[in-house]
């Protein structure tokens, strides 16, 4: 799983990989939500939806074939997009972006507030003074 989710987060990250949804993509540490996939989905489900509509409308013209409604090939597309999209795609986002938000809260902690011993001066840990 891990290799599969480093190769999705690679390609996601790849700009011509969003084509001219780059608009889309949030920023590595924000989350992909429900919303933004469903608006990747209806993206792709219509675009692909429709361009099959019309090559079903072009068979059943030449065919003699019957056309299903306009509307059942995008959304059923929209809907298997939402599926896989929310199962890939956005669960490995996520991930990355749970750590990157773990990582950032680590590094940005204040130190620890050790106090020091009696003994601890400073350079070589021997007190001032002392041989």
């Amino acid at each position: 799983m891990h290799e599969f989710e480093e190769w999705t987060n690679e390609l996601s990250d790849c700009d011509e990989a969003w084509g001219p949804l780059l608009f889309l993509r949030p920023s590595r540490k924000a989350r992909i939500g429900n919303r933004r996939v469903l608006v990747l989905a209806g993206m792709h489900g219509g675009f692909w939806g429709m361009l099959g509509n019309v090559v079903l409308a072009l068979m059943a013209r030449f065919a003699g074939g019957v056309r299903p409604a306009v509307y059942i090939l995008p959304l059923g597309l929209t809907l298997a997009y939402f599926v896989l999209y929310r199962l890939t795609i956005a669960q490995c986002w996520n991930r990355r972006a749970r750590r990157l938000k773990r990582l950032q809260a680590l590094v940005q902690r204040p130190p620890l507030d050790i106090p020091r011993g009696p003994y601890d001066g400073p350079g070589d840990g021997e007190a001032d003074g002392a041989e």
